[in-house]
C-alpha cells in the first residue's frame, strides 16, 4: 500500500490511500515544538531535528494503523465465535435455504397414518366430509381464523390444501405453513402449487411432505394429487402418464377426486395440455377436479362435459368450502369467514 504523509503545523497527518482513494484524519500528539517554532536561519542541527522528529511521528503513525488492524481482525474472531457457539442458529443465513429439520419431514406420512386410524374408527359411516383450502400464501391470519373455524367442526375429518402454501417457496414460509396448520386436530394433504415451486421451494416441498404426485383411498373414494405447474419448472411437462395409471382402475372407487394447482383452463396449459387433462377427467368418470390458483371461488361444467370443476376460493378472500360425501350425492358448501 503506497501513503501519502503530509505534516503540517497542527501535527495532523492526512493518509491518502492511492489505491482507493479513501482519506482518513489521525491526529498525532507530541511533546516536541520543533514544529511550531519558526526559524530564522536553518543549521543542520535544527534540520536534522525536524527530520528526525518526523521520522518518529510517521513510526508512530505507522504502528498505530497496525494496532488498528490487529484490533478490527481480532473483532470479527471474536463475533465469528460468539456466532457459531451462543445458541444453534442465530439467523437464517440465507433465504434460499432448503434445510428442512426433522421433525418437519415425512408430514403427509405421518398424516396418513392419522387417516387411517380415522378411518377404523368410522367404518360405520358410509359418509364424510372433508373441507378444502387453497392459496393461503402469507395471508397467515386469515390461514389461523380457517383452522380454528374448521377444528370447531366435529364432522370434518380430514383438510385438502390445493397448493401455493407460500409466496416465495422459502424455507420460512413453509415452517410458519408447517406451524399453523399443525394446529388442526386432524391430518392435512396438499399439492404443491406455482409459487412452492419458487426458490428452492420444490426441494423443501419433496423433503416436507414427499413425492409431488401420490393418491390415497378413503372409504371407497380415490384422491389424486397432481402436480401439473408448467412455467414455474421451467415449462416441464406435467407428467399425465402418471396420472393415466392413476386413473386406469376408476371404476373400482364410488368418486374419484383430483387434486391440481392449476386449473386446465389457465394460461400456463397449452391448448394440446388442456384437451388432454379434460379428455382424461371426462373419460374416467372423475367426480370433481379440484384446484386452486385463480383465489376466485368457481364450480361448474366448464367444459360442458360429465366433470364438475372446482376452484378453491383463497383465505385472502375469506373464502373455504367443505365438501360432504354421502352415497350417490355430493354436497358442497362454500364458507365466508
Amino acid at each position: 500500500m503506497n501513503l501519502n504523509v503530509l505534516c503540517n503545523s497542527h501535527h495532523e497527518v492526512y493518509l491518502l490511500n492511492q489505491r482507493t482513494s479513501i482519506k482518513s484524519l489521525i491526529t498525532i500528539e507530541t511533546n516536541s515544538n520543533i514544529l511550531n517554532q519558526t526559524p530564522t536561519l536553518w543549521t543542520d542541527t535544527n534540520y536534522a531535528a525536524l527530520v528526525k522528529h518526523r521520522i518518529n511521528a510517521f513510526e508512530y503513525l505507522c504502528k498505530k494503523i497496525q494496532f488498528m488492524k490487529t484490533l478490527k481482525l481480532a473483532s470479527w474472531f471474536l463475533l465469528a465465535a460468539f456466532l457459531l457457539s451462543s445458541c444453534e442458529r442465530v439467523f437464517e443465513y440465507t433465504p434460499y435455504s432448503a434445510d428442512v429439520k426433522d421433525d418437519k419431514k415425512f408430514t403427509r406420512q405421518k398424516n396418513l397414518e392419522k387417516l387411517q386410524k380415522i378411518e377404523d374408527e368410522t367404518k360405520d359411516l358410509d359418509s364424510f366430509k372433508f373441507a378444502l383450502i387453497s392459496d393461503s400464501h402469507t395471508y397467515y391470519n386469515s390461514l389461523a381464523e380457517v383452522v380454528n373455524l374448521i377444528n370447531q367442526d366435529e364432522e370434518v375429518l380430514f383438510v385438502l390444501h390445493g397448493g401455493d402454501m407460500t409466496d416465495g417457496g422459502m424455507i420460512a414460509e413453509y415452517t410458519i405453513f408447517y406451524e399453523i396448520m399443525g394446529g388442526l386436530d386432524r391430518p392435512y394433504f396438499t399439492v404443491i402449487g406455482n409459487h412452492d415451486c419458487l426458490s428452492n421451494g420444490r426441494v423443501i416441498y419433496d423433503d416436507q411432505y414427499g413425492p409431488e404426485n401420490y393418491s390415497f383411498v378413503f372409504k371407497n373414494c380415490k384422491f389424486i394429487f397432481f402436480n401439473d405447474i408448467i412455467w414455474e419448472l421451467n415449462y416441464e411437462e406435467p407428467d399425465f402418464q402418471w396420472l393415466g395409471n392413476e386413473l386406469k382402475n376408476h371404476n373400482q372407487y364410488e368418486n374419484v377426486f383430483v387434486i391440481a394447482h392449476i386449473p386446465p383452463w389457465s394460461d400456463q396449459f397449452s391448448p394440446l395440455d388442456t384437451w388432454a387433462y379434460k379428455t382424461m377427467m371426462d373419460t374416467t368418470n372423475v367426480s370433481i377436479s379440484i384446484h386452486g390458483h385463480h383465489h376466485d371461488h368457481y364450480y361448474g361444467d366448464f367444459f360442458e362435459d360429465s366433470v364438475r370443476y372446482l376452484v378453491i376460493g383463497a383465505p385472502s378472500k375469506d373464502i373455504f368450502c367443505k365438501l360432504t360425501v354421502e352415497p350417490d350425492t355430493l354436497i358442497l358448501e362454500t364458507i365466508k369467514l
